[in-house]
């Protein structure tokens, strides 16, 4: 039987760190990047707003942007560079709630109750003897618990090879799933998918808005909710 290169690139229940090194080997990537951020572990608007109705974001909350570049960049240049992204991960730090500001719309009796905490997301722009790219990923707006996996990985493979992205993998990211492309695309491949993602049902939508104002995607790599994003479904 022949083995396709995306059964050789990925697995199921591999790691995303364990996938970024298949990447960045299987398409000789010179440069790739990490991003740290901080990471509230916290209802999204939608469920805070099924349990109190009252809450609101503000419209200068709504628009509010960190981009990438801001933030500390652990850079990949090599394979042996990856120990440094995994001990990274091994000694992200919890930070206190009162030393930061947290989502308004949450009550106020609510926000003690936020897990806040160092994580790191990986950069879709990479560089390659050709040029720069981008790893085609996207931030799917379902919810890991809410439709069973027989029905939901087959959508995503759909909604996938619709945005021209052949080959990929799920990935349960600890409360909802997921896309990361196999195969590189370009600059100008990558703008049309991601605003092609726009159109499209399940999306998160302000995370697309956000990566183009970026220029560029990103994706945790990083445990969160006690659980490490791992590969869920091959296509």
């Amino acid at each position: 039987m022949e083995v396709r290169m995306v059964d050789k690139l990925a697995i199921v229940g591999m790691n995303v760190v364990d996938l970024t090194q298949a990447l960045f080997v299987a398409h000789s990537i010179l440069l790739m990047e990490f991003v740290t951020y901080q990471c509230e572990e916290k209802p999204h608007f939608a469920e805070a707003k099924k349990k109190n109705p009252k809450a609101r974001r503000s419209a200068a909350n709504a628009l509010q942007h960190t981009p990438d570049f801001v933030e500390p960049v652990t850079m990949v240049q090599c394979v042996d560079d990856f120990s440094k992204i995994r001990l990274l991960i091994a000694n992200l730090k919890k930070i206190e709630p009162e030393t930061t500001s947290v989502a308004s719309y949450l009550d106020s009796k609510d926000k003690g109750q936020i897990y806040i905490h160092e994580a790191l997301k990986l950069i879709s722009r990479v560089r390659t003897r050709n040029g720069i790219f981008h790893i085609p990923l996207l931030d799917m707006d379902i919810p890991t618990d809410e439709i069973p996996y027989d029905l939901v990985f087959p959508y995503i493979k759909e909604v996938s090879q619709l945005l021209g992205v052949s080959s990929g993998v799920v990935v349960n990211s600890g409360k909802s799933y997921h896309l990361w492309g196999l195969d590189l695309m370009t600059v100008d491949a990558w703008h049309d998918f991601m605003h092609r993602a726009l159109l499209l049902d399940r999306i998160d939508r302000r995370w697309v808005g956000h990566r183009l104002l970026d220029g560029q995607a990103n994706l945790r790599v990083s445990p969160k909710w006690g659980k490490m994003p791992e590969v869920a479904y091959v296509f």
